[in-house]
């Protein structure tokens, strides 16, 4: 007899339909990720017990490695770099780090005098006698002699025999020494502070408080998003632990090569953020799955499948690219890129395997200690469905007032504003000695003197006419626009290199200060040796900076053209779909340049700059451009993947497009809001840290998750879905439902 046949057809048995899909994508990822949330739950001491190994040795190779970050930054192939290379071949004395000791008597004093000047002396006789001190200059020097014209201030500059890397524990301990010294010696009629290379380099300060806080508030909104007292804490605590992984890497990675001091700080910034959000998204589908009446085990491995599933793409998202950063060949920035991947790869990994053994051993407690005012409904008339509704019924005009809202925010990053500038002392806190130091030199000197160009002179060996070329060619710096002072050569023991340092009228954020890197190089030094075998290599933070940006800028449309491509890919794979991983990609370049757009606006306009508690106009941080665009490209697809999965399993289930979207979005868009707007509280505490470059990045982050929440996430997504409607779920070959024969 022939068996019937029956027609599955949409809203019938919507598992089966599912599953009967042989090309739906994601199928063997969601099996995947089910069955090790199922794993998780079933054993979940083992898996505590296997979390509690890993922080164990993650921080115990780390310290037991002696890894630390540091400000070495090196850019291989570049000029800046071959000439400190040569110097450290050529003329070690010259090629260890320096720090500068500058003395100011306040309140219209002297440094000049018996008194002051002898206790000047002291102070250097002493920081002679400190560890890998080389030699250190004397202010009071007939020859070269740093007493400012109101003789209200000096400085001195100490050599170190070392590079940054190689002072213990990363100069940390030759700076303390430094430090402590120093202030032996300052008294209230003599201030000393530090600037100059070796201090730059010194960590910035963190306020763990202003962390706690955020940790806090992030409490309260899961309370709100979550609705139970037994379910909104277990997200903080798998991001604390996939943090706490991290950084016990990070610590491991410190010892294999150099990281910028700002990673550790960065990294820990962005774990925190994503790692509360991807806990959120699985909490709250193991709780949805409990509500709906599934067991303990089962309604880990639902959520696990599809929740997890977004996390992990979205985490994936995220590390692809970052690892693109590698693209520019920077040392620090690839240092940045690991850093941040790494500790984006710890929390995605507690959110399927820590997060569900803890929820497992909670089981369905998860539903209780509701707060009676905080009921959220589970059905399809929530506020978070009207929103939708709305969207849908008004898509034009909302579609075109996001992009339009979009662009009006990047206008600053488009009229030309957007500039790189490069790191330095002016960045530090206010009441820093480093910040103190660089502003009492450009007050007393000038603007320039914090950050002098290096200028390295090659000389063939035994080269009669060297010197009296030479001389011409240090006269001819000396006469181009932009500088102030050139200082008398020194000359290695061969005769075969020669040193000299040149100070720009300008400060280093000043953009007149890269085009003098660019003169000095294109045109004067050009000039100055021609007809002679002298070559003269310029370095120094401002042209190392300078480097560093015509890197940055040479491969950037490759780097975004391959972020771009990469994430479109995997979500291409992800939703079996062309025009939402399409759409996506134009979304989050559209936030992106908001992001860029705002952070101009502040940062080098000034517009509130004042309530960050930053002191002056800066541009955009060149070695934070990049990474801010990649961070920002990987997090916008964390709340895509999210919504538009759930937006998927509607559609699967048989929903028309625009009502998949109704539901899917309504269903998800609470979820991304309070995770939004956790990570803004997260990022906004690092916005209000010491230091400008911190600011900057948090205050970036912060700026763009709500642009991409608000705008990109609750305008365009729904309108611009709805308008497409059947066609944004095409895909090339893509299977339909089928009939099965029972």
């Amino acid at each position: 007899m022939r068996p019937a046949s029956i027609v599955i057809g949409p809203g019938e048995v919507p598992k089966l339909v599912v599953s009967l899909r042989s090309r739906e994508s994601g199928a063997i990822l969601r099996h995947m990720l089910g069955k090790l949330g199922r794993g998780c739950a079933s054993h979940p001491l083992m898996t505590l017990g296997a979390w509690a190994v890993a922080l164990v040795l993650a921080w115990g190779i780390g310290i037991g490695g002696g890894g630390t970050s540091n400000n070495n930054f090196t850019l291989p192939g570049s000029q800046s770099q071959v000439a400190l290379d040569e110097l450290a071949s050529g003329f070690p004395e010259e090629a260890g780090t320096q720090a500068t000791l500058v003395f100011e008597a306040p309140d219209g004093g002297k440094v000049t005098g018996s008194a002051v000047e002898s206790q000047i002396k002291s102070a250097l006789d002493a920081v002679k006698k400190l560890d890998d001190v080389q030699s250190v200059s004397n202010p009071f020097d007939s020859d070269a002699s740093t007493v400012s014209k109101s003789e209200q201030a000096a400085f001195a500059n100490v050599q170190y025999t070392k590079s940054v890397s190689d002072l213990p524990d990363n100069s940390q301990v030759a700076f303390g020494d430094l430090q402590d010294t120093a202030a032996q010696y300052a008294t209230d009629g003599l201030s000393i502070d530090l600037g100059g290379s070796m201090p730059g380099a010194q960590p910035l300060p963190i306020n763990p408080a202003l962390v706690l806080f955020s940790l806090l508030l992030a409490g309260v909104l899961l309370l709100f998003a979550l609705g139970t007292g037994w379910s909104f804490a277990w997200p903080i605590v798998s991001a604390l632990a996939g943090v706490a992984l991290g950084a016990g890497l990070l610590r491991v990675l410190e010892t294999a090569i150099s990281v910028p001091t700002i990673s550790s700080t960065v990294a820990v910034m962005i774990g925190l953020g994503v790692g509360i959000d991807y806990g959120l998204f699985v909490t709250a589908r193991i709780k949805e799955e409990h509500e709906l009446g599934e067991g303990r085990i089962s309604a880990v491995e639902t959520a696990v499948a599809s929740a997890g599933r977004a996390a992990v793409t979205a985490g994936a998202t995220v590390m692809v690219a970052l690892i693109a950063l590698l693209i520019f060949q920077v040392p620090a920035i690839n240092a940045m890129a690991y850093s941040i991947a790494i500790t984006v790869a710890c929390v995605v990994v507690a959110s399927v395997t820590l997060l569900p053994a803890i929820l497992g051993l909670v089981g369905n407690r998860t539903t209780r200690g509701a707060v009676p005012f905080l009921h959220h409904k589970t059905d399809e008339d929530g506020a978070g469905t009207a929103w939708a509704a709305t969207m849908i019924k008004f898509r034009w005009p909302a579609a075109i007032s996001g992009v339009a809202a979009l662009i009006v925010l990047a206008l600053p990053a488009l009229t030309g504003s957007l500039t790189l500038g490069p790191l330095d002392n002016s960045l530090y806190p206010p009441d820093s000695t480093q910040y103190k130091a660089q502003e009492i030199q450009s007050q007393q000197y000038g603007p320039g003197y914090p950050n002098p160009f290096l200028l390295v002179a090659q000389i063939p060996l035994g080269d009669q006419q060297a010197q009296a070329q030479l001389t011409s060619i240090v006269q001819d710096v000396q006469d181009t626009d932009g500088v102030a002072v050139v200082t008398r050569p020194s000359a290695n023991s061969n005769g075969t290199l020669a040193v000299f340092e040149v100070v720009p009228t300008t400060s280093a954020q000043d953009p007149a200060t890269p085009e003098l890197v660019a003169t000095l190089r294109d045109t004067t030094l050009p000039a100055a040796t021609k007809g002679t075998d002298i070559s003269v290599l310029v370095s120094g933070t401002n042209a190392v900076f300078v480097d560093l940006d015509n890197v940055i800028t040479d491969r950037l449309v490759f780097f975004i053209g391959t972020v771009v491509l990469i994430a479109f890919l995997i979500l291409t794979a992800v939703f079996r779909s062309i025009l939402i991983p399409l759409t996506a990609a134009v979304f989050n370049v559209l936030t992106i340049l908001a992001t860029y757009g705002v952070i101009v606006a502040v940062f080098t306009w000034g517009w509130g700059l004042a309530f960050l508690g930053v002191p002056d106009t800066v541009p955009v941080i060149s070695i934070l451009a990049p990474v801010i665009f990649a961070v920002i490209f990987g997090l916008s697809n964390d709340y895509e993947v999210y919504l538009v999965s759930r937006m998927k399993e509607e559609h699967g289930r048989g929903r028309s497009p625009r009502e998949a979207v109704r539901v899917g979005h309504g269903r998800g868009v609470r979820i991304v809001l309070a995770a939004a707007m956790i990570m803004v509280f997260v990022f906004v505490s690092y916005a209000f840290q010491p230091g400008t470059t911190i600011k900057q990045f948090g205050f970036g982050m912060a700026i763009a998750i709500l642009i991409d929440a608000f705008i990109t996430r609750m305008v365009l997504v729904p309108s611009v879905t709805a308008i497409g409607g059947r066609a944004m779920w095409w895909y090339p070959g893509k299977a339909k439902p089928v009939a099965v024969s029972a």
